[in-house]
């Protein structure tokens, strides 16, 4: 992405929502701020933007809108978040969105995460990159109240480790990971690893597959 110095001209964003009401209210938000964001007419060829604003809750139809905008255009997609389905912004990141913003946010600062990201600054290391990886470790499994250990246990666990892989992983007692499970399952509302698994599937967790293959 090109660095803030170069843009001459509004930074050009595409939003793709199948709400109309989602889309009327983002460019209303945007609309004060449109000598530095201008959200493209819908329809537009996604070549002529260099952001992509994503609404997360087209997942629940399917992934195919967002992986064409991600095969399009890899690196440019931004999620909007809603608020009572964390898990599909956490699948949102998983699937390769560059960084999740609340769906609610305010417009100075969703302008801000544009021209952050327009940029390049979430993904060159900088305050704000690493802002953003903290955000995609606590939108996952973020409505259960996961505690952080939980959340690499359970990670693992997904990605198809053994609790004695876990252990070695994270340099725990067999006896510590069997504790951060039970304490996890009991969070998440399953009894066993196949269930673990197929939940944190649905809420955004790394499989196997995204990580290795």
């Amino acid at each position: 992405m090109p660095s803030a110095a170069r843009w001459s001209r509004a930074i050009r964003v595409a939003l793709i929502s199948d709400h109309p009401i989602v889309r009327a209210g983002v460019r209303s938000l945007l609309a004060p701020y449109a000598d530095r964001v201008l959200v493209v007419e819908d329809g537009t060829d996604l070549a002529e933007v260099e952001v992509v604003l994503f609404d997360v809750l087209g997942l629940s139809h399917g992934d195919t809108e967002l992986e064409k905008a991600l095969k399009a255009h890899p690196d440019r997609v931004l999620a909007l978040s809603r608020e009572l389905q964390p898990g599909l912004g956490a699948r949102a990141l998983v699937m390769g969105a560059a960084a999740v913003v609340p769906i609610g946010v305010d417009a100075a600062d969703l302008v801000a995460a544009v021209e952050s990201f327009a940029a390049g600054h979430l993904q060159d290391g900088s305050q704000a990159d690493l802002d953003n990886q903290a955000d995609l470790r606590r939108q996952l499994g973020r409505d259960a109240n996961l505690s952080p250990r939980e959340l690499d246990v359970l990670g693992l666990i997904v990605r198809g480790r053994s609790n004695e892989e876990v252990a070695a992983e994270l340099y725990l007692s067999i006896n510590s990971v069997k504790s951060y499970i039970r304490a996890a399952y009991a969070k998440i509302g399953v009894t066993s690893r196949t269930q673990a698994v197929a939940w944190g599937v649905e809420h955004g967790f790394p499989t196997a597959d995204i990580i290795e293959g």
